[in-house]
Order: structure tokens, then C-alpha cells, then sequence
């Protein structure tokens, strides 16, 4: 996981918080923390998401504070959905919307992260490490005299 339970409790929600969402059940706050990471991997499918979420076996390549403090929006408002004693919703769902935007953004080219493109599989003839490039046309017009 690129965010753990712990850091979690330390920058986004009290840990106090999450144990009483989850009841002190760890792994409910762990398949939040599991599901905002897919969704983040979703929209970064140019990116090399083994570098920036890391594997089963190692950590992550790269760190991106964006990336991390994304995950952490994301999941705190997965877990406030959950049931929400002392949390005002409102604001939570007004971060993860903006979380959401950005994400967008990035994916459509409109802003970045710092981290390294998809390598190119060899084995296909599209060169997917090309990271934001694309192509698309206007309409081709028609004039009538």
C-alpha cells in the first residue's frame, strides 16, 4: 500500500476517528485506503503505476507527495461515508470531489505529477511510454458559395 493506516491517522483523519469507523477493525480501514489507491490507478494508466504505487514486494519507486496526499483524500472520504461520528461530511466530500478534478486533470493532460511514464512494451506497435501526446482534428468544413 502506498499509504498506510498509521500515516493515515496522522495527516487526514485522528486515529481515534478510524478506529471508531472501523470499530478498531484494521483491515476496514485498510480496503478504503486499497480502494482509493485503484481508483487514483484508474486515471494514471499513462503513468508506471509500479513505480508510483510500488508492488507486494517492494516499495514504491518514486514518491509523490501529490499522489500520496490524493490517496489519503480519497480514502478519508471512503471511511467518513462508512458512518460519521464528529466529522462534518460536507467538507470531506468537497476534498474528495476537488481529488477527483485533479485527478482528471492530470489524465487529460492538463496538469502532471512528477512521476515516470509507462514503459513501452516492445511486443506492441504503439509506443506507450509517449506520456501526455495525442491527436485529434476539427471537423472538416464545409463552405457553400
Amino acid at each position: 500500500m502506498l499509504v498506510s493506516i498509521d500515516e493515515l491517522g496522522k495527516t487526514s483523519l485522528y486515529p481515534e476517528v478510524i478506529r471508531a469507523i472501523t470499530r478498531g477493525d484494521r483491515s476496514a480501514a485498510e480496503l478504503q485506503v486499497l480502494a482509493a489507491e485503484d481508483l487514483c490507478k484508474s486515471y494514471l494508466t499513462k503513468y508506471d503505476l509500479e513505480a508510483a504505487f510500488g508492488t507486494e514486494d517492494a516499495p514504491p519507486a518514486v514518491v509523490s507527495p501529490l499522489l500520496k496526499k490524493l490517496v489519503k483524500t480519497i480514502a478519508s472520504y471512503y471511511l467518513v461515508r462508512m458512518a460519521n461520528p464528529n466529522v462534518d461530511i460536507e467538507l470531506y466530500r468537497q476534498d474528495y470531489e476537488h481529488a477527483l478534478e485533479l485527478l482528471e486533470d492530470i489524465r487529460d493532460g492538463r496538469n502532471s505529477l512528477a512521476l515516470p511514464y509507462a514503459p513501452d512494451d516492445p511486443s506492441t506497435p504503439e509506443d506507450e511510454s509517449a506520456g501526455s501526446m495525442a491527436w485529434r482534428s476539427e471537423t472538416k468544413r464545409t463552405n457553400y458559395f
